[in-house]
């Protein structure tokens, strides 16, 4: 698991589980902030969606 790809394997990110995955993240995270608002305040909660690039080692800028 790796923060760019979303804490998600890279097996679930290349065969398609990801958005699933971050769906019932995105799902629990809500209802969680409905339950406890008092616990979020007024930041808003994170929204898991997929990284479309990647980028290995990149080049130094």
């Amino acid at each position: 698991m790796h923060s760019s790809i979303g804490y998600v394997t890279p097996h679930q990110m290349r065969y398609g589980h990801a958005s699933a995955i971050f769906e019932q993240r995105n799902a629990t995270l809500q209802r969680a902030r409905e339950l406890n608002p008092e616990r979020w305040g007024a930041r808003p909660a994170r929204t898991w969606e997929i990284n479309r690039e990647v980028v290995l080692n990149p080049a130094e800028k």
